[in-house]
């Protein structure tokens, strides 16, 4: 199995355990979402104390704006920088077999009066080229976020580099170019082996933590401890063990047998590095030598579900002091006397005390906190809070200005759901008057239309559909129905685990008295042909505009009233109608509205963005409803404001969210900061029952059929940016016949003419040299978007794709840093092309350029 180095938000944890888990707040109580993040894990780290738990509480995720971080801080000037540790400069050595990761803390500015927030506009980073220190943004070879980057963890900031030779690198004052402090970067190349044996490091028996963690050191290769697991990478194979197969089970990039990497089991790298995994139950896992099928090495991760007598809750501390930020992390509540396994997870119950009464803490209608599954939001000045877990689970708030009672329950008989009784703990947390609280005073509240009237002064109206007539326009909606995506038995529900079905029916969509209703009923069918066995229990309504209407940026508004009910979901949404990025969610989502219909006081507003599941992480708030108002005793009007570099979420015209680019990102797209929301995505209406959004929920007795009404969908472009509805343009392969010219080939069999010839059983081989190149004559000029390549085994590491309308100049369109062969998608802001130029950087191989096809795609 070869490491996998992902970039899942834009930064690198470099030291220690980081584990975002989001959460569903169902009554209460909270069940494990299958959204994650899980970075660079140091299994031997974990530490258990609650000063750490409280420091990690205040760990931020730092956003940046392109090469150069800027944060709006107080712009100090740097006087001096020195070294965090011995460990973090000025040499720092590492070894691979094609390039390694490095990583170091950011120096003490101006003997530690100055922060790195404080400074960071006067920082520079600049790399040694032939002898001359340049500007790492004017250095071709490195690419923002794809091979350098900001990481932040645990109160700390600092670089991380990916190279693969030894490097050097400077940090400067822009203000004082005397003070600087440089880093080597020192580069290794091992060779590589196959594995004639395997000697366990750690184990074979390893006991599992109290969360299900654990993890063992690489073993010994081939009885020599100098042999490093980056030299035998690629002839190691991870497997488990299956009790339902009865059989060991390939786990690399299979997320259908339950193992993900990232999610719950992956590597880390400190100590030499190993494999780390979270289990549930004890587990086998096997290492083996792809090339001898009889070197192999079993280990046992052993887990025990503690014996309770009773369901007791109980906890060391109950008193906790707000920090600096106003974080306060606490452990979950002992249950007899011993910590909670994740199979607990989902009975806890946790109520704040508001005015007197005990309310939910999900119900940020009730609470005044908003949840969030991804660490703290600095852009958000609302009370926040979520899960963490260490060796421990926990959770965190912040910021905590104010004294509060916090009391965490389980029900009595350990059954989820039954009643609580007198087991409760109750906790005081001392506020921190002075924590900074966000500034969001940008968020300013924007005018509406009326029912009658759309006019919006500043707004030009593009779209629209009012619902006056009698029936479903067609031609603006299309029906989504089923049960299943893409026919897949293991996707019912949805892949969300919603109970709903959807059909072309009236009753379930109907146009009537000026609105749109979604109708969900409790009327079960199965789908034989797909699942005899999987009974879908209600039918419901979803209408889009795929391949009718799409946009990018402007703005939408939708007036609704909603359903209350218990598991109603009712939401309004985007999907990018092309997966230019890759599927879900790499190419992105945006949740204008979504509602819990069993919390009526409250709605709120998503994006999902990131790497294809199960690589997807996503940002989010809510709005909570004032004055006793609800989703469902009146219309309200939900909008989000959507431009290049940043989402705004509206109710009722009052902003209450933000996302920036600065936040999302998508690994479909490195380097290119706008990415994923940055293409034309349709509109979705719909109305779920069931589903992971609250936790799996039904609807009681009464409480169905339920209908979300919509008086209105209506799509505005700013003025000076006003765009007519369009239908979503068709890319082709505009190259397909086309003759490329090259700069040789390694011999006459793999002819340059193979190239575009359709037929991947023939292929073209460049001449051997690192600077190879071929260009296509499109014949005419196109709208392309899109590079599609076929590779043979010797593929391109580095490379750049240039394009030109009269084939003398040429405009870069893309850079490769770090290609990993096989089909490779090569997306990319729409140009203007006739011609398309290969440029070589780096092989991978000491062989030419090798493919087997090429497509490009466009459009006229």
């Amino acid at each position: 199995m070869e490491k996998k180095f992902g970039q899942k938000s834009k930064r690198i944890l470099y030291k220690g355990m980081s584990i975002l888990l989001t959460f569903s707040m169902v009554t209460g109580s909270v069940i494990l979402s299958p959204i994650w993040g899980i970075q660079v894990a140091n299994a031997e780290e974990a530490q258990t104390s609650e000063a750490l738990v409280t420091k990690g509480a205040e760990a931020q995720v730092t956003q940046t704006t392109g090469a150069q971080v800027t944060l709006e801080a107080q712009a100090n000037t740097i006087s001096s920088m020195n070294y965090f540790s011995a460990n973090d400069g000025p040499i720092i050595s590492k070894s691979g077999v094609n390039d390694a990761s490095y990583g170091f803390v950011m120096p003490v500015f101006n003997n530690g009066a100055s922060t790195w927030a404080d400074v960071s506009s006067d920082l520079q980073v600049s790399v040694k080229v032939n002898g001359n220190w340049i500007n790492i943004d004017n250095v071709s070879s490195f690419v923002y976020n794809s091979n350098w980057g900001n990481w932040s963890d645990g109160g700390f900031n600092g670089y991380w580099f990916k190279v693969s030779q030894t490097t050097e690198i400077r940090l400067s004052s822009k203000s004082n170019s005397n003070v600087f402090l440089d880093y080597t970067l020192e580069f290794t190349k091992l060779s590589e082996s196959v594995i004639t044996s395997m000697k366990a490091t750690q184990g074979p028996n390893i006991t599992a933590g109290v969360t299900g963690g654990a993890g063992f050191t690489y073993p010994t290769f081939n009885n020599d401890s100098s042999i490093k697991y980056e030299q035998v990478a690629k002839d190691l194979k991870l497997y488990i063990w299956s009790d339902e197969k009865s059989q060991w089970v390939d786990v690399d990039n299979n997320a259908a047998s339950g193992w993900i990497y990232d999610k719950n089991f992956g590597q880390f790298t400190d100590g030499g590095g190993g494999f780390w995994f979270t289990v549930s139950k004890t587990t086998k896992v096997r290492l083996a030598s792809k090339s001898s099928s009889d070197v192999y090495l079993d280990y046992v991760i052993n887990y025990e579900e503690p014996v309770r007598s009773t369901w007791k809750v109980s906890a060391d501390t109950t008193t906790y002091t707000a920090g600096d930020t106003g974080a306060i992390g606490i452990p979950l509540p002992k249950i007899d006397g011993s910590y909670p396994r994740s199979s607990d997870l989902n009975g806890f119950v946790y109520e704040i005390k508001v005015n007197d009464n005990w309310v939910e803490l999900g119900d940020s209608s009730a609470s005044g906190f908003s949840y969030q599954g991804n660490g703290y939001n600095k852009l958000s000045d609302k009370n926040q809070w979520g899960y963490w877990v260490d060796s421990i689970y926990g959770l965190w708030f912040q910021p905590i200005q104010k004294d509060m009672q916090l009391r965490i329950g389980y029900p009595k008989d350990g059954v989820k759901g039954d009643p609580v009784e007198d087991n409760y703990v109750y906790y005081n947390f001392i506020g921190n008057p002075n924590a900074p609280r966000p500034d969001v005073s940008d968020l300013g509240n924007i005018n509406l239309g009326t029912t009658d009237n759309a006019k919006i002064d500043g707004w030009n109206l593009v779209w629209d559909d009012e619902f006056s007539g009698s029936s479903l326009d067609t031609s603006k909606w299309g029906y989504n129905t089923g049960y299943y995506m893409n026919s897949d038995p293991s996707s019912w529900g949805w892949g969300n685990n919603e109970q709903e079905y959807y059909t072309d029916k009236e009753k379930n969509v109907s146009v009537k008295d000026g609105n749109l209703n979604l109708t969900a009923y409790d009327e079960p069918t199965t789908f034989p042909q797909i699942d005899p066995n999987r009974v879908a229990e209600y039918s419901s309504g979803k209408i889009t505009t795929k391949d009718k209407f799409t946009f990018k940026y402007g703005r939408i508004d939708f007036r609704a009233k909603l359903p209350a009910g218990t598991g109603l979901w009712p939401a309004l949404w985007l999907l990018p109608n092309d997966d230019t990025y890759g599927s879900w969610a790499a190419s992105g989502e945006i949740d204008v509205m979504e509602a819990r219909g069993r919390l009526p006081g409250a709605t709120s507003g998503t994006i999902h963005f990131g790497g294809a599941w199960p690589a997807n992480t996503h940002l989010g708030s809510d709005y909570s409803f004032s004055d006793g108002q609800r989703i469902d005793t009146d219309y309200h009007v939900y909008s989000a404001v959507w431009e290049d570099d940043n989402i705004k979420w509206y109710v009722d015209g009052k902003c209450f969210f933000k996302a920036t680019k600065d936040q999302w990102y998508s690994l479909g797209a490195k380097g290119n900061d706008k990415a994923p929301f940055d293409q034309n995505f349709y509109i979705i209406m719909n109305l779920a029952v069931g589903g992971w959004f609250d936790g799996g929920l039904t609807p009681n007795a009464g409480e169905i059929p339920a209908t979300m009404k919509v008086d209105y969908v209506r799509v505005y472009k700013a003025d000076g940016d006003v765009q007519a509805p369009t239908t979503p343009e068709t890319y082709v392969d505009v190259a397909a016949g086309k003759i490329p010219t090259c700069s040789g080939t390694e011999n006459d069999v793999f002819s340059i003419n193979n190239l575009t010839d359709g037929n991947t059983d023939t292929r073209w081989s460049s001449n051997f040299a690192d600077d190879a190149w071929f260009v296509v004559d499109l014949g005419d000029t196109y709208k392309i978007n899109e590079l599609d390549f076929n590779w043979e085994a010797s593929y391109g590491k580095q490379y750049e794709i240039l394009v030109s309308e009269d084939g003398v100049n040429y405009t870069s369109a893309y850079k490769q840093t770090n290609g990993s062969g096989g089909m490779e998608k090569i997306s990319f802001d729409a140009k203007n092309a006739r011609y398309v130029k290969f440029q070589g950087i780096e092989r991978a191989l000491p062989y030419g350029y090798s493919l087997w096809d090429m497509k490009v795609m466009g459009t006229k």
